[in-house]
């Protein structure tokens, strides 16, 4: 018998991921939780096979809970970027209705503590207080042995280059050059297309007993900001040349967010994404997309 998983953030990329990766495994059904279920991405959702359902992550504990009723799992991936320091509030909400609805199995998208593993010298907010939801979801696990919890995280998107860090034409008009703070003397920076994440949270739910309680990272590759270079420039046949810009340099752009994603740079120099935790065990789960294989996958182009 198929098990009902719940996903949030079905219409984003992680959620998005992971309900694909769900339907197409086969011994699973699929609950989408979104905002609008009357939306054009909704709709989508409905024609590949789940169920949709209206609920929001600042919907009642009560609301979530019945959104929740009758599914095995559930997939929950909190968006910092749509409603910031109230991250933890609605994370700590959503767990507390998982285990009041009768959930059996919790996988929940974390990111590293970087102020505990930095001794308080980086405060990323969308890390930390990821990482306070991932406390709490451990804290319920370990009162309610039944209710089984699992970790995934990510590392910077290869799909950030496609937008954020995007390599510049120069005055020459025929070479590029891609900038970002990836420090050359610093930790290599991990990079992987987000959509494995639905094929190493399928393996998740496949075996709670050997995933209860474990943090599973997932990276394709990681490389220095020349290899990033380098790899574009293989892909496109287009000359593309990396330029280091010091996380105190970038932070003085002052776009929204700018500040936030300097700290994050700081510890990813210093710390890497994922510190001291093991990525051997996402490549047992599904095989990763190294950046490579990702821009031939989409196309990458250089205009």
């Amino acid at each position: 018998m198929s098990k009902l998983i719940t996903v949030f953030g079905s219409t984003g990329q992680q959620g998005g991921s992971v309900l694909r990766a769900l339907l197409s495994n086969g011994n699973f059904k699929v609950r989408a939780l979104v905002r609008n279920p009357d939306s054009d991405a909704s709709k989508k959702l409905k024609e590949l096979g789940a169920e949709v359902v209206k609920s929001d992550d600042s919907d009642s504990k009560e609301h979530i809970e019945s959104a929740l009723k009758g599914s095995y799992g559930v997939f929950l991936v909190t968006n910092f970027w749509s409603y910031f320091d109230k991250e933890y509030e609605y994370g700590k909400k959503i767990a507390d209705a998982a285990l009041s609805a009768g959930i059996k199995h919790i996988v929940f998208s974390g990111l590293a503590p970087c102020k505990k593993i930095s001794n308080g010298r980086y405060n990323v907010p969308h890390f930390d207080l990821k990482h306070q939801v991932e406390e709490h979801i451990r804290s319920l696990s370990a009162a309610n042995p039944s209710f089984v919890s699992s970790f995934v995280y990510a590392p910077l998107y290869a799909q950030n280059f496609q937008t954020s860090f995007t390599p510049k034409k120069n005055e020459d008009g025929l070479t590029y050059t891609i900038s970002f703070p990836s420090d050359p003397s610093g930790k290599l920076l991990d990079v992987g297309d987000v959509n494995d994440i639905g094929s190493i949270v399928a393996g998740i739910f496949s075996d709670p007993t050997k995933y209860s309680g474990s943090i599973v990272p997932f990276s394709g590759d990681a490389l220095t900001g020349n290899q990033i270079a380098d790899t574009i420039s293989k892909v496109t046949g287009k000359k593309v040349s990396f330029n280091y810009i010091p996380p105190s340099v970038f932070r003085t752009f002052g776009f929204p967010g700018a500040d936030e994603l300097a700290t994050m740079f700081e510890y990813y120099n210093e710390f890497g994404a994922f510190n001291d935790l093991d990525k051997s065990i996402a490549p047992k789960i599904h095989k990763l997309t190294t950046f490579e294989q990702f821009l031939n996958k989409v196309n990458y182009k250089l205009e």
